[in-house]
């Protein structure tokens, strides 16, 4: 018989449809996908050859469940140098960044304790607080993508132990001013908060800049940091990254780390400590998404049937739809009659019923082909 918990999980909507997208690739139809959230270029050639030249020493074996050291005190001087805290090595867990969320939030979740997230927000993340034991309870956005600080402190109780905030976000593409973090922390503080900070987007921001709540005054003890190298080094197959944790929590996050994971991949570590040295990488890329935001953003602008504004950051655009379809028939009417993968934004929060998340992680020829196809789409 199945546990009770695993069946309350649900798939990822992500993962699923690009399960559907394949089929029809293996048919040989010229489907064209703005599903998955990937990069599509390759990790850096100099990351895959110091990985491999570290397994051809010998580095195949577990490391330290917290992760090799020169790699923990890279993350901790990175962090320093963002923040300004003093942020020690061994407060560090290497880990994969997604694990790293369900560590943060079962650090702290008791069952039936409730963690706010932003609504729209990543799909996993109810389903992560969900496993945890939590509730999931959505606070709304303002219509640039910012947090309504009003409503948040609306929706806080006596159950209220955590808030989940992601910037750059998936699916908006809005990035944290300093106001933003800054009205963020105060409210954690003044209830008593803890802060998971999701920013493994920290390097794709065309406007404003990166703002971590760490750097805020006393969020050293209350914000959980989750970070890693997928989206800036496509790495997402390394399946690596790490958590920075207050203080109180590192043993106890430790402990459960030994009983889970054990370790981190030990190639994939090194990997890692190779890319924080690639900065060349992550500006190029950034580069490269810019041009195919402003390409994506001119061709869905040729339809009225649709409101598209240009995402801060991310590789993901979030339009909303003027033609009077939920995201879901929307999707699934246009991989039925023009073969492009959209996701339906219903899957990221209650706000998302009307619209439709784009990863325009893909080839410029695809772009333009499939933002294309999706206009025709509008338009008929």
């Amino acid at each position: 018989m199945v546990s009770s918990r695993f069946k309350a999980v649900m798939p990822s909507p992500t993962v699923s449809l690009n399960n559907k997208f394949s089929e029809l690739k293996e048919k040989g139809e010229n489907a064209i996908s703005f599903g998955v959230g990937e990069p599509d270029a390759t990790t850096p050639q100099t990351v895959i050859d110091y990985a491999a030249q570290k397994a051809r020493e010998g580095k195949t074996h577990y490391t330290s469940s917290l992760g090799i050291k020169e790699l923990r005190e890279k993350i901790a001087g990175k962090y320093q140098l963002m923040t300004g805290k003093e942020i020690r090595s061994r407060d560090v867990i290497v880990t994969i960044a997604k694990f790293a969320i369900n560590l943060a939030v079962q650090a702290v979740i008791e069952p039936g304790e409730n963690v706010l997230i932003q609504d729209p927000s990543f799909v996993s993340y109810p389903e992560i607080i969900k496993i945890a034991g939590g509730v999931p309870r959505y606070f709304k956005s303002r219509e640039d993508g910012s947090p309504d600080l009003e409503d948040l402190k609306e929706k806080i109780d006596d159950k209220t132990r955590m808030v989940l905030i992601n910037s750059p976000s998936n699916p908006h593409g809005w990035v944290a001013s300093y106001q933003d973090m800054k009205g963020l922390t105060e409210i954690a503080s003044d209830y008593k908060l803890y802060i998971t900070s999701d920013e493994i987007y920290e390097m794709i921001i065309y406007e404003g800049k990166h703002i971590s709540p760490l750097s805020f005054p006393g969020m050293e003890e209350r914000v959980f940091v989750i970070n890693g190298m997928s989206k800036s080094h496509a790495m997402t197959g390394w399946r690596i990254g790490y958590l920075i944790s207050p203080p109180e929590f590192t043993t106890y996050i430790d402990s459960y780390q030994q009983q889970t994971l054990t370790c981190a991949s030990s190639v994939s570590q090194y990997a890692a400590l190779k890319a924080m040295d690639e900065q060349d990488f992550p500006a190029r890329q950034r580069e490269i998404f810019r041009k195919r935001r402003d390409i994506l953003h001119s061709i869905l602008s040729r339809s009225d049937r649709l409101d598209f504004k240009k995402p801060a950051g991310t590789f993901y655009a979030f339009p909303l739809l003027k033609n009077g379809m939920t995201g879901e028939e929307f999707s699934a009417s246009l991989l039925d009659k023009k073969k492009v993968l959209v996701t339906p934004g219903s899957g990221f929060g209650p706000s998302g019923i009307n619209r439709v998340r784009l990863s325009f992680a893909l080839s410029d020829k695809e772009l333009e082909e499939g933002a294309s196809r999706i206009v025709e789409f509008l338009n008929e």
